[in-house]
């Protein structure tokens, strides 16, 4: 595939800014001209509205999930993210292959398994993996939800049986893989435990960069 546009991964655990991260970029492509496309896990018309489903029936089944995941990932890819590239749009994925990852990482996969189930994906221009202190990110989830989401707070792990011990648990070993990653694969890593405009400064020059 011959590729025209740009393809920007923002990777993080829930809570890390992603989801807004992404729209403050979105927002500063569009004022500077750029056509835009967003993809996310858990997004594509083929699974998206199942995998909410499947997250409850399969909880325990790991692999079976990431897979649903990957093949989530993949129909986007299909039929999203190689028109809109091909079209000369940036395309901004809000959790992309590393936030799988690390995902499967902190549930014991391996990973020279996930990577190559992950082989189809198309390499990203640029990927920016956002951090936060653990306790940023639980009151940051506790805010948005008004509680821990049994699943979201991975209780498929079963870490501890406080939902609160458990995520926080969860929280912690996922980004240490996230870090990890983001060394091994040259991921700009940033922390958004500041104000919003100081991290959406330091993100729309790592993207001024590649758009050069």
């Amino acid at each position: 595939m011959e590729k025209k546009g740009v393809l920007i991964a923002v990777e993080g655990v829930e809570g890390s800014g992603r989801s807004t991260h992404v729209q403050g970029i979105k927002e500063f492509l569009e004022e500077e001209g750029y056509g835009v496309t967003v993809i996310g896990l858990q997004s594509s018309q083929l699974l998206g509205g199942l995998l909410g489903q499947v997250k409850r029936e399969l909880v325990f089944q790991r692999i079976t999930l990431f897979l649903a995941y990957a093949t989530d990932l993949a129909d986007q890819i299909e039929y999203t993210v190689k028109e809109a590239l091909n079209s000369g749009f940036v395309v901004l994925a809000d959790g992309y292959i590393y936030t799988l990852m690390a995902w499967g990482l902190t549930r014991g996969l391996d990973k020279a398994w996930l990577s190559d189930v992950l082989s189809f994906a198309v390499k990203p221009d640029l990927a920016i993996s956002l951090v936060a202190p653990v306790n940023v990110i639980i009151r940051r989830v506790i805010t948005k939800n008004g509680k821990i989401d049994p699943l979201k707070s991975s209780i498929d792990l079963c870490i501890n049986r406080d939902l609160y011990a458990s995520f926080r648990a969860y929280v912690k070993t996922f980004q240490k893989h996230l870090v990890d990653l983001s060394r091994e694969n040259g991921l700009r890593t940033v922390r958004t435990d500041r104000s919003f405009e100081e991290v959406n400064r330091e993100i729309a020059n790592y993207v001024r960069e590649v758009l050069r």
